[in-house]
């Protein structure tokens, strides 16, 4: 795979809107209801399998990690048979039928609509408690706390167990736990304190054994310096620091994630090993130094 394909961002989640109308003794004409036009590097996609007496719906998931995916439907005059549930995890690069949708009275018209929504990570995931990650900066440095647990700027809903490192552009950014490399963006030149910004953040996000996902933010630009699909381990360097995106200065937004739905993460609590010893929740101010 090329390095451009590898760079292909995945986090913003993915949704379609479409609609099939099927008339009794009609030949089914495959432009009907066709899907809406998506960009063709788009990670997770819907199609649509005409056969005997029903219509089945598959999620593809072109991703190199697990999505948790919400797909609704909406009928008149039609029966939907789950063959997954309404949210459900699907796993990396497959192919994965959901549902099936046939007519309740096939002597009248029936049309349906169905719409899906999707979030990188597996549903309800059980984060290790036990599991120690590494500040995610360079052996012997130290930085400090700008926002740490619940912090009262943007640390609340998902981010409620995020932590902000204050530090300088060009800063190396390193990988607090072992994992894969999911999904990153170093694309963007773009930073600010307006949430205009808010999606122009490069980033690393890396997948761990527990199915959480850990994500580093404000990424300088060009400044990625892992692979999707690469294995790296808790030390190794993986980004530049930067002040890309939603931020009102240089710094690096680390957290843990899980997906709840397709729609909605959760973040979750971490223990660092610092040479100051265990830290479970950093402190506003408070510089830690990597060990």
């Amino acid at each position: 795979m090329s390095r451009k394909m590898n760079r292909h961002r995945l986090s913003v989640s993915a949704g379609i809107l479409c609609a099939m109308t099927a008339w009794l003794l009609m030949p089914y004409d495959p432009t009907w209801g066709a899907e809406s036009p998506l960009d063709p590097e788009d990670a997770v996609r819907i199609r649509r399998v005409k056969s005997a007496g029903h219509v089945s719906l598959f999620i593809e998931n072109g991703a190199p990690c697990e999505v948790t995916v919400t797909l609704r439907v909406l009928t008149k005059n039609a029966n939907v048979s789950r063959v997954k549930p309404e949210t459900a995890t699907y796993p990396p690069l497959s192919e994965t039928e959901a549902a099936r949708i046939s007519a309740s009275d096939p002597h009248k018209r029936w049309k349906w609509r169905c719409r899906f929504n999707w979030v990188k990570g597996r549903l309800r995931t059980r984060h290790n408690r036990g599991a120690l990650y590494q500040l995610p900066f360079e052996k012997g440095r130290s930085y400090h706390v700008v926002q740490g647990y619940q912090g009262a700027s943007t640390h609340h809903g998902r981010d409620e167990y995020a932590i902000d490192f204050g530090m300088r552009k060009g800063t190396p950014v390193c990988a607090a736990r072992d994992g894969i490399v999911v999904d990153l963006k170093e694309s963007s030149k773009t930073g600010g304190s307006d949430e205009k910004y808010r999606n122009m953040s490069n980033f690393v996000s890396i997948a761990h054994a527990d199915g959480t996902i850990a994500e580093y933010h404000h990424l300088h630009y060009q400044g990625v310096l892992v692979e999707i699909g690469q294995r790296v381990e808790a030390g190794q360097r993986i980004a530049i620091s930067g002040n890309t995106g939603y931020s009102t200065g240089p710094h690096l937004h680390f957290g843990v994630y899980s997906a709840v739905d397709g729609w909605h993460r959760q973040s979750h609590p971490v223990t660092f090993a610092t040479r100051q010893g265990l830290v479970r929740d950093p402190v506003e101010g408070q510089r830690y130094t990597a060990r």
